[in-house]
């Protein structure tokens, strides 16, 4: 007889009662490779990236975009996994964390090309937060906060 145990959005919160270290690599371990991609090649060594060639570069930069949809398609294998309530709540919670990154990287960027933020620090350029490892902070940020949202509901 085999035993099924569902998957439950606790086991990927590091910190919360339930947590699968196990699991979490499971299920962001792409994610994880395209920050470290996108990190690398911007932060810790952008002016190595700048002196390959054009192609090279090219890929470096597109690879984090070519591993985020088999991030993607790790998450909807777990969530496939959870139990009706558990998949509703995490589904109406990943629409809001996508949707608020979506809103805030579209206002900061207004912001950037307002110069608000020269205004604020003068001297200071490139408030940018293009990089992968920056979304997919927002991303954690706001999936939390969509995830108390709409799990209080059902408290």
């Amino acid at each position: 007889m085999m035993s099924y145990k569902p998957n439950v959005p606790n086991e990927i919160c590091p910190g919360k009662e339930g947590y699968s270290w196990q699991t979490d690599r499971r299920v962001n371990s792409w994610l994880f490779l395209a920050v470290l991609i996108s990190a690398a090649s911007g932060f810790f060594f952008p002016g190595q990236v700048r002196e390959l060639p054009v192609a090279w570069r090219t890929m470096i930069a597109l690879s984090p975009f070519l591993i985020l949809p088999l991030w993607a398609g790790s998450v909807v294998r777990w969530v496939r996994g959870m139990d009706e309530l558990h998949r509703r709540i995490t589904t109406a919670a990943v629409l809001f964390a996508v949707s608020a990154c979506f809103f805030f990287v579209l206002l900061w960027h207004r912001l950037e090309v307002a110069g608000f933020f020269e205004a604020l620090v003068p001297g200071r350029n490139g408030w940018d937060i293009g990089t992968i490892g920056h979304i997919s902070l927002l991303f954690v940020l706001f999936y939390g906060l969509g995830y108390s949202i709409f799990n209080r509901r059902y408290q």
